[in-house]
């Protein structure tokens, strides 16, 4: 990991550095025109200071970031002899990386410590007093691994002053692990600020110290940021000076933004070296006031355990809107621990889970299956009259079925039962017979008839289903016949009893009563219970009370001659099928809501519920989406959870891609793949093509590291 850092670190010099020696790989005039220029292409401006103390003709050279990396050069230019740069970025408008790298031996710098920057090797033009020294105020060559770098979070910006204290901060952004974006950008700036007790980097001018008139007129932000950022000096020399701040910055990449207060054995920087070294310059010059707040906070930090860390932390605003998005995100997934699971093979809400049962959903719809079929001798009662003649033929004794045609001839139901002919057959009413027939109907079915009463019970034994359902007429409309209903239907994994309903079947071209056949279509509202059995299968079965409301297509089912499956194509039927109300489970997990199947036995199963939030703070509903063979394995396809204006969707992927997508109502993205091993990375948090964060597996949990640096284990 340390390795890691320190490449994050220190390659961003070296591209810059490779650079400058080609020439920079962009104009070497910020100002220069391009007479070619589409009026399309948007240019911005970025100029400033660099100040370490004033830098002389060094390179400026502006990079393109590439997923939170160092990407291509966008341009290049040099500062003047006050250190000031100007760079002329044409059609780009994302965040953008400086450096600041030595242009050979014609980069100067000047001396901005008050106690000198080190020895001039030999004799040197630059050195005014001749004395060896490199005194305050002096210039000095930069070294060749001179570096100083800053990060903008769009090219839109127009001030960027370049100083220690922006490297600092761009290269503890560069480390975290999804790089730089402008939530990184702005955090590691914030923590920077805070720890150094400075103002806006972005914002601040930077003052030559060495220039009094301009010390005169600097305000006390302005001066004390100037301080801070000569102090590297002061606990370097001209030569060591890029390993002392290249030691800083892996101790903020380490550390997680902090520095150690003070130690013992010297063997490190530390906060207390550079507020002693910018005490040493304030005294120098006199700034009183500036001298006595170093001075207290000397004090502070020499109170403090020798060989601990600062405990500066960035603005909670810093970030701006992406990163409230993101850690709001994160906080709706931890306010959900213990409820939602993402991993694919641990289900979700699994006391839900297990009180919707193995299937239950698909075993609804096979017992719903058998009363549609049973419900096609339904329509018998419904045409009363039509089916006179059929009554007649059905009974058992010849004399009777031909002194029943004979009676009935050229009457109709209504004459027979409610008129004054009181017809009689072997001494009981015609009326009565035709109204308390019982038939066998085949398939395992037989009918109990009252024609006159409107009434049909069928019971028996169709597609392993038990069955005694009663169908009451209630109107009929050319093809359309419609009945109340109740009952019960019994399978080997559960028992359903209908108290209520009203049922609808549709014969599509109308009925003969002569020669039945299935229905097209049923449909229905039905309030009903429903019972699973325990079995070696399902050893928490699930009890339901409350309302169904179906729709079947049955025109792909038609009869077949084979008396143990007198039905073919019943794995076509086409279902759509709601069942709303309490659930329970045999362990007492229990919810309301509903479950929902929409096609084929095998299509997808929905069910939603609402719950408290686990705060408590609010209501959501929760909607699971699976298949018949998922359920059976306590697995989930789909979630989706919306509360207060939220909405989470949640995909489970399984064998071969084992893994899940999360996204939310911002746009937040999260694709996970979670079979790579501990501290590998399995996904990114994502916002509008931006990494935000980045996740890694650790010990059966989520690390989720954010922009800001922040670890959350989840």
């Amino acid at each position: 990991m340390l390795l890691n850092r320190l490449t994050c670190s220190v390659i961003p010099g070296l591209i810059a550095l490779s650079l400058a020696a080609c020439g920079g790989g962009g104009s070497s005039d910020g100002n220069a025109s391009d007479d070619n220029s589409s009026p399309s292409v948007s240019t911005s401006t970025i100029q400033g200071e660099v100040v370490k103390g004033v830098v002389r003709n060094a390179i400026v050279t502006a990079y393109a970031l590439d997923n939170g990396q160092v990407g291509s050069v966008l341009t290049s230019t040099e500062t003047d002899s006050l250190g000031q740069y100007r760079l002329s970025i044409r059609g780009h408008s994302g965040p953008i990386y400086i450096a600041v790298t030595p242009n050979g031996n014609n980069t100067q710098m000047v001396c901005d410590y008050s106690g000198g920057c080190g020895d001039y090797t030999g004799v040197s033009e630059l050195d005014l007093n001749e004395n060896g020294t490199i005194d305050f105020g002096e210039s000095f060559a930069a070294p060749s691994d001179f570096i100083l770098t800053t990060t903008l979070p769009s090219a839109a910006s127009t001030q960027a002053g370049i100083s220690t204290l922006t490297h600092l901060a761009t290269q503890l952004a560069l480390g975290y692990p999804q790089g730089l974006n402008d939530v990184s950008i702005a955090v590691a700036q914030s923590q920077i600020e805070n720890l150094f007790a400075v103002s806006d980097l972005s914002s601040t001018d930077l003052v030559d110290l060495t220039d009094s008139t301009a010390v005169a007129n600097a305000d006390a932000d302005e001066l004390r940021y100037s301080l801070m950022s000569s102090a590297l000096l002061g606990i370097s020399n001209d030569v060591a000076m890029a390993q002392v701040l290249e030691s800083i910055v892996q101790q903020l990449q380490i550390n997680n933004g902090q520095l150690i207060t003070h130690t013992d054995s010297g063997s490190v920087p530390t906060l207390l070296d550079l507020i002693e070294a910018a005490l040493t310059t304030a005294q120098a010059l006199d700034l009183d006031t500036l001298a006595s707040e170093f001075s207290l906070a000397a004090a502070g930090l020499l109170s403090s355990e020798s060989g601990s860390l600062t405990s500066a932390q960035p603005s909670p605003t810093a970030g701006g809107t992406n990163a409230e998005v993101m850690e709001s995100f994160i906080a709706d997934i931890q306010l959900w621990q213990g409820y939602l699971s993402l991993s694919p093979d641990q289900p979700s809400f699994g006391d839900v889970v297990s009180a919707i049962g193995v299937s239950t959903g698909a075993d609804l719809a096979n017992l719903l299956k058998a009363i549609s079929i049973a419900g096609q001798f339904g329509p018998v009662v419904a045409l009363p009259d039509a089916a006179l003649s059929a009554a007649c033929n059905s009974l058992a004794n010849y004399f009777a079925r031909l002194a029943c045609r004979s009676l009935i001839a050229g009457k109709s139901l209504e004459e027979i039962c409610n008129g004054s002919l009181n017809l009689v057959l072997f001494g009981r009413s015609l009326c009565d017979i035709l109204n308390d027939l019982t038939l066998p109907l085949g398939n395992g079915l037989t009918g109990d008839f009252a024609l006159w009463d409107g009434v049909a019970r069928i019971y028996g034994s169709t597609n392993n289903v038990m069955v005694d359902i009663t169908f009451t007429a209630s109107d009929n409309y050319r093809s359309n016949y419609g009945f109340t209903i109740n009952g019960s239907a019994e399978s080997e994994t559960g028992i359903l009893e209908i108290t209520d309903g009203r049922f609808n079947l549709v014969f599509d071209g109308g009925l003969d009563i002569q020669n039945l056949k299935l229905p097209e279509t049923a449909s229905g509202n039905l309030s009903v219970d429903y019972t699973q059995f325990t079995t070696l299968d399902n050893s928490n079965p699930t009890s339901f009370n409350g309302d169904l409301s179906l729709a079947l297509d049955l025109s792909g089912v038609t009869e077949a001659a084979d008396d143990e499956s007198p039905y073919a194509g019943l794995d076509s039927i086409d279902i759509s099928m709601t069942a709303a109300g309490a659930f329970q489970s045999l362990n007492g997990d229990q919810f309301d809501g509903s479950i929902t199947l929409d096609g084929g036995l095998d299509s997808e199963i929905q069910f939603q519920f609402e719950t408290d939030l686990p705060d408590y703070s609010d209501r959501a509903t929760i909607t699971v989406r699976s298949t018949p063979q998922q359920i059976s394995l306590g697995l989930i396809d789909e979630i989706v959870m919306e509360w207060a204006g939220k909405r989470y969707e949640i995909l489970y992927f399984f064998a071969p891609y084992y893994g899940v997508r999360m996204t939310n109502q911002d746009g937040v993205i999260v694709d996970l793949d979670l079979s790579v091993d501990d501290n590998d990375v399995a996904g990114y948090l994502l916002l509008n093509g931006t990494r935000y964060g980045v996740i890694s597996p650790l010990n059966g949990s989520l690390m989720f590291t954010l922009s800001n640096g922040l670890n959350i284990l989840l």
